[in-house]
């Protein structure tokens, strides 16, 4: 794995291969800057000692990052993403990735809401833990989010761990466990 800068536009891009160019400025003007290590976690290869995350780069990766894979942001700034997805089930998701000082947050809230902690079914939350136990990417919890308490699939990981195919294969997991969870709710309901 190594670090390439662009010339033209000064972004950093890590890549196993050169690329032909920047994928900011599509310059091809590219210079090496050093190589990289990589853990291997089974079936993960995560970047190490990079923060491409940092407060003035944050936006560029995540906008880079999914330029690469093909998605569309709906709204970004220098801590905060927010990405929205059309599941084949006809229901949207909405991925919020916040950057805090040394983590990236990814969280996908259900449309699984209480008004109040005491009318949330004991046999519905015992059930994600359950699943929280199987997974190695993501956990279901329930956070407040206006007002109501609500299930989300979140996942926290070390922004220097985090290279295109990890952020790829989080982003997907989130929203697809999110999207399974909503039909089974919906199944159970009618």
């Amino acid at each position: 794995m190594a670090t390439y800068k662009c010339k033209d536009c000064s972004h950093e891009i890590i890549s196993i291969y050169r690329p032909a160019e920047c994928d900011i400025c599509g310059g091809n003007n590219l210079i090496t800057l050093g190589t990289k290590l990589a853990i291997n976690k089974g079936e993960y290869t995560m970047a190490i000692n990079k923060d491409i995350f940092s407060s003035n780069r944050f936006r560029s990766t995540i906008q880079g990052y999914c330029r690469e894979i093909g998605w569309n942001i709906l709204d970004i700034n220098d801590n905060k993403a927010v990405l929205v997805f059309q599941m084949s089930s006809g229901n949207s998701q909405t991925l919020y990735i916040i950057r805090y000082e040394n983590t990236l947050e990814f969280s996908c809230p259900s449309g699984v809401k209480f008004d109040d902690i005491d009318d949330i079914p004991h046999q519905l939350s015992t059930w994600l833990l359950i699943k929280n136990s199987k997974f190695k990417i993501g956990f279901w919890c329930i956070e407040e989010i206006g007002g109501r308490q609500v299930f989300s699939i979140m996942h926290n990981a070390e922004m220097s761990l985090i290279d295109v195919n990890y952020f790829n294969k989080v982003v997907l997991k989130l929203i697809n466990d999110c999207d399974e969870f909503e039909e089974a709710i919906e199944s159970a309901l009618h």
